[in-house]
C-alpha cells in the first residue's frame, strides 16, 4: 500500500516513531517465518473443541457447537490480524512532520521537515532515512486520529511567557572566562564592598526604600551617579585592558607596563571594555534576545514599567549574576587572593630583596589577612550554597526540557512490543480497545505538558505580582521557591503519572466490557440455538 503522512511531537519522536515501525515490520516478519502468528489461532481450536466436549452434549451437537465456536472466534482473530497486526503502510522520513506547537509567546509556528530538522538529530536520521517501516491499518488511524486531536487540544492553550524558566536558563550559562571571573570579583571587593560599607556608615533617612534597595547589586545607578561612592574607589590591582594613566595612576608607577588601574565608573561602564558591556557580550546571544532585545522580552513580559534597552540590560543583568552567585559562588565571586594576586606576593619580595623588612612585613599580613579573609568567605557562601542548593534550579530545568522524551521513548516501546502483546492476547478485540486507549493516552500527554506549562509560568507571575521587576527579582523568599519547586513536579510528573493510572483504569474497564459482551452473545444464542432444535424438531414432525 501507500506511505502515511505521519505528525510527530518533538525531534525526537522523529528518531523514535521512524525506529519502532521499521523494528515492528522485521519483528512481524520474524513471527510469521516462525509461524508463532499462528499460534493463537491453533491454541483457539483446540481449546473450543475441548470446551464443547467437555459441555457433556451428545457428539453431534458438541461438533456443531465447536464448529460455530471456532468460526466466531476465527473472524474475530481474522479482523484483527488484518487490520491491528499486519503492516501494509508504508512508513517514511520523508513523510513525516512535526508541527511546532506556539506555547510560549516568543516562539513562532513551524512546520518541521523529517529529512532536515536543523538539530543535532539530523546525523542520526540520516543513518535510517533510506529504511521503510510499516504500520497495520488500525495503528494508522490510530495514530493520526492521536496526533489530530492533540494537537488541536494544544493549539487551544493560550500561550504564556516563559517566566519559570527564566532562573533554570540562567543558571544553565556561565562565564566562561575564568579572567573575567577574576575581574568581577576583584570588581566587588575594591568597589561594591566599600561602597557598601560606606553607605551603611552613612545616614540613610534620605534615601527611598527603592534607592536602598537598588544598591545591593555591583552596577548600582546610585553607587554610579552619587559622588563618594563609585568615583572614589579604583582597582588596587592593574587591570591588563586598562592603559596606564600617569596622572589617574600615580603612586602605581611599578604597573605601567602592566596595567591602569581605573576608577570604579570606568571599570564597570565604560562602553567598550567596562565589566557591564564584557559581562553581556560572554553571555549566550538567544538567551539575550529572548530575555532583552526582542520585541517580545521577558524582561518586559515581567515588568508594567516600560523599560528601555539599557534598563533592560540592567535588570537582566542584576538578575543573572545573583544567579551565577548561587551556582558558582566559589568560581565567580570567591577567588583564592593568593592563588591569583601575584602581584602583591612579588611586592613583598622585592621589599625583602631592597632591605625594606617593614613593607615586607606589612606585605605578609596583608596577604594573611586575605587569605583568612578568602577562606571565611568561602565557608559561608559554600554553607549558603548548601542551603539554596542550586542544583534544585537545575532539576527543574531537566524536568522541563526532558519531560517529552519520556514520552517519546515509551511510545516507542509500546509499538515494538505491540506484535508479542496481540499473539499473546490471542487477538482478542478487547485486549485491542484497551491498547489503543492507552496508545491514544500517552500521545495526549503532551497536552497535559502544555497545560502544565501554561500554569507553570502564571503561577510564576502570580507568585512573583507586587514586586517591581516580577520573575527577574533577584532576592527570592526560599520558602515561595520551594513552593514553586514542588508545585511544578506535581505539574509535569505526579499529575501526568495520576492520568495513565486513571488511563490504566479505563483500559481494565473496557477489557471487562468486552468480556461480559462476549459471555452476554453466548448466553443469547444460547435460547436461539434451542428454539432453533425446537422450530427443526417441529418441521420434522410435521413432514410425518
Amino acid at each position: 500500500m501507500g506511505s502515511l503522512v505521519v505528525g510527530v511531537a518533538s525531534y525526537l519522536e522523529f528518531v523514535t516513531t521512524l525506529f519502532a515501525w521499521i523494528l515492528y515490520k522485521e519483528v512481524w516478519a520474524v513471527l510469521v517465518d516462525t509461524g508463532i502468528v499462528f499460534i493463537p489461532i491453533i491454541t483457539m481450536v483446540i481449546g473450543n473443541i475441548m470446551s464443547s466436549h467437555r459441555a457433556g452434549d451428545d457428539e453431534g451437537s458438541a461438533a456443531i457447537q465447536s464448529l460455530k465456536k471456532i468460526e466466531t472466534d476465527f473472524y474475530a482473530m481474522l479482523g484483527v490480524i488484518v487490520f491491528a497486526a499486519i503492516p501494509v503502510i508504508d512508513v517514511q522520513l520523508a513523510d513525516m512532520r512535526y508541527v511546532k506547537p506556539t506555547l510560549g509567546c516568543s516562539s513562532v509556528a513551524a512546520t518541521i521537515d523529517g529529512t532536515s530538522t536543523d538539530t543535532t538529530y539530523d546525523r542520526t536520521l540520516a543513518t535510517i532515512a533510506g529504511e521503510t517501516g510499516s504500520i497495520p491499518i488500525w495503528w494508522a488511524g490510530m495514530h493520526t486520529l492521536s496526533k489530530s486531536v492533540t494537537a488541536a487540544s494544544v493549539a487551544s492553550i493560550p500561550c504564556a511567557p516563559e517566566l519559570a524558566n527564566v532562573e533554570y536558563r540562567l543558571a544553565e550559562d556561565r562565564i566562561d572566562d575564568p579572567s573575567l571571573r577574576q575581574e568581577l570579583a576583584e570588581f566587588t571587593d575594591d568597589c561594591y564592598r566599600r561602597s557598601k560599607s560606606r553607605l551603611m556608615r552613612m545616614d540613610t533617612t534620605a534615601m527611598t526604600p527603592a534607592q536602598i534597595e537598588e544598591t545591593n547589586w555591583l552596577g548600582s545607578e546610585y553607587f554610579m551617579t552619587t559622588a563618594g561612592f563609585y568615583n572614589r574607589y579604583y582597582a588596587s590591582e592593574p587591570q591588563a585592558l586598562f592603559p596606564f594613566n600617569a596622572v589617574r595612576d600615580a603612586g602605581f608607577d611599578d604597573d605601567a607596563f602592566v596595567g591602569g588601574h581605573p576608577v570604579c565608573t570606568e571599570w564597570w561602564g565604560d562602553a567598550g571594555i567596562g565589566l557591564r558591556r564584557r559581562v553581556l557580550d560572554s553571555i549566550d546571544p538567544d538567551l539575550l534576545n529572548d530575555m532583552v532585545y526582542n520585541a517580545d522580552n521577558l524582561v518586559s513580559e515581567s515588568t508594567d514599567t516600560a523599560l528601555a534597552i539599557s534598563e533592560r540590560e540592567d535588570v537582566f543583568l542584576r538578575k543573572y549574576l545573583a544567579v551565577i552567585r548561587a551556582s558558582e559562588s566559589l568560581a565567580v565571586n570567591l577567588p583564592m587572593s593568593t592563588g591569583y594576586r601575584v602581584n602583591a606576593t612579588e611586592r613583598s619580595l622585592q621589599s625583602i630583596d631592597h632591605g625594606t623588612w617593614g613593607q615586607a612585613a606589612l606585605g605578609t599580613l596583608s596577604l594573611g589577612a586575605n587569605f583568612v579573609q578568602d577562606v571565611g568567605r568561602t565557608a559561608v557562601v559554600a554553607a549558603g550554597a548548601a542551603i539554596k542548593a542550586p542544583e534544585a534550579i537545575g532539576e527543574g530545568y531537566m524536568i522541563r526540557q526532558g519531560i517529552g522524551m519520556f514520552q517519546a521513548l515509551i511510545l516507542m516501546i509500546m509499538v515494538i512490543v505491540l506484535p508479542f502483546l496481540l499473539i499473546f492476547s490471542q487477538y482478542r478485540l478487547s485486549t485491542l480497545m484497551t491498547l489503543s486507549i492507552i496508545y491514544f493516552g500517552l500521545h495526549f500527554l503532551s497536552y497535559l505538558w502544555g497545560v502544565a506549562f501554561w500554569m507553570d509560568n502564571h503561577l510564576m507571575a502570580l507568585m512573583t505580582e507586587g514586586s517591581r521587576y516580577g520573575v527577574f527579582e533577584p532576592v527570592a523568599n526560599p520558602v515561595q521557591s520551594g513552593i514553586i519547586l514542588w508545585v511544578s513536579r506535581f505539574l509535569y510528573l505526579i499529575f501526568p503519572m495520576m492520568y495513565l493510572t486513571a488511563l490504566g483504569w479505563a483500559g481494565i474497564t473496557a477489557n471487562d466490557i468486552g468480556m461480559q459482551v462476549g459471555q452476554f452473545g453466548g448466553r443469547v444464542g444460547t435460547p436461539g440455538a434451542a428454539g432453533g432444535a425446537v422450530a427443526a424438531k417441529l418441521a420434522t414432525k410435521g413432514k410425518g
